[in-house]
């Protein structure tokens, strides 16, 4: 899943990917299932499993396996949501490095050309 946000000319651009962990914890609380018991369901360690719900693992074929005959989600489409969060942070990445910081030292006697330089970025 991503949220999107209209640019100027109306193209939906990506700003915030949703990793698939996202789509596993509503499902362990609608369940009543605490992450420590389903981890160990798994067979995997808490940790491990709170790093995938969390965001800050990739979700692999074998988990996504794991899950599917664990809580019934099937595993294309948390393999699919980690194949579109990879793609859509490496979108984020590259537009985030398009962005250019120029230093500018301007002297402070030549007030003009620091308006004009204010002026033109829209910092004003």
């Amino acid at each position: 899943m991503i949220l999107t946000m209209a640019t100027r000319n109306e193209n939906m651009a990506p700003f915030m990917a949703v990793h698939p962990g996202m789509m596993i914890k509503p499902e362990l609380v609608e369940r009543g299932i605490t992450q420590k018991a389903f981890a160990s369901l798994l067979g995997v360690q808490p940790s491990h499993l709170s790093e995938i719900i969390n965001g800050k693992r990739a979700l692999t074929t074998d988990m996504a396996i794991r899950i599917e005959k664990a809580i019934g989600i099937p595993a294309k489409i948390l393999l699919a949501a980690q194949t579109q969060y990879d793609l859509e942070t490496a979108d984020i990445a590259i537009d985030d490095n398009q962005h250019e910081t120029i230093m500018v030292t301007i002297p402070v006697r030549d007030h003009n050309l620091f308006k004009e330089v204010v002026h033109r970025f829209g910092w004003s």
